[in-house]
């Protein structure tokens, strides 16, 4: 996917609310003159703008539900602990 693509795809609320908490970030460091603070807002406002913001969208960390056996929750043992 190349970069245009990925500027103009994703746009929802949270993206922008993103895109706008890092360039005011990045407003206000260059306002008050931090290199820091620069270097931060400008992470910010640069990852928001080119990701989605959900780790899990494209399914890469999908991990399928085991399902275990009935019978073995059947057989539970259960130990008492030192109640008091």
């Amino acid at each position: 996917m190349d970069i245009i693509a990925r500027l103009k795809s994703g746009w929802t609320a949270l993206k922008f609310i993103r895109v706008g908490l890092g360039g005011l970030i990045l407003y206000s460091s260059v306002e008050s003159g931090q290199v820091s603070g620069m270097i931060v807002g400008g992470l910010f406002t640069i990852f928001s703008l080119f990701t989605n913001g959900v780790c899990c969208a494209g399914g890469g960390c999908y991990t399928p539900i085991k399902k275990s056996n009935s019978s073995t929750l059947e057989n539970t043992d259960y130990e008492e602990s030192d109640v008091k």
